[in-house]
């Protein structure tokens, strides 16, 4: 079985099935990679999607510097920043059309949070910890995301996200500092 660098040189030299076997091989985990950032099925698809495009746009010029995942990542991950940062600013351009246009705006109750002593079903307890990973702010939530789900390495993760190797391992012990303490009611130990 050939490389992810040597498939996407193939790919950068007219071999069509190369690229085949890199979308076959990447595609679920560029999904649930998204899904974890995004909470959106809809929009993890599209992402994947237009980060293959991506990747098929700039085979004539693809230079192979570092790890093919890596650069893969990358450029999902900026999408999704992107998407983030927009859904963030259309909630904003929301909130002001609705406030000039003198509505008041509901105040939202949080749920109450159960008991230490409730019992949760599986899928209860993993909705439970996919919404406290989704509530950790994306510096620390992507790290985290990375290296739990996508195993990546911390020298990868770095790369991915243009830090050091240090502040990666600070990012995703701070984002299991945070869900320890926020998942502890809901964990027997």
């Amino acid at each position: 079985m050939k490389n992810d660098i040597d498939l996407m040189l193939q790919f950068k030299g007219g071999d069509k099935t190369a690229f085949e076997q890199l979308f076959d091989k990447y595609h679920r985990p560029l999904i649930n990679f998204c899904y974890r950032l995004l909470d959106n099925l809809a929009d993890a698809e599209e992402i994947a999607q237009e980060t293959f495009f991506q990747v098929h746009r700039a085979a004539p010029q693809y230079q192979p510097l570092a790890k093919f995942s890596t650069w893969l990542y990358t450029i999902a991950k900026n999408l999704c920043l992107n998407r983030i940062r927009d859904r963030y600013k259309e909630r904003f351009d929301d909130m002001q059309s609705e406030e000039s246009e003198d509505n008041v705006l509901e105040e939202t109750v949080p749920a109450e949070t159960p008991s230490p002593e409730a019992e949760f079903t599986e899928q209860e307890l993993s909705a439970i910890i996919k919404q406290a990973i989704s509530k950790l702010p994306p510096s620390i939530r992507i790290p985290f995301i990375l290296n739990r789900y996508q195993e990546l390495s911390y020298d990868e993760i770095a790369n991915i996200l243009e830090l050091s190797v240090t502040a990666v391992t600070l990012r995703i012990h701070r984002a299991k500092q945070i869900l320890t303490r926020k998942l502890e009611p809901y964990i027997k130990i």
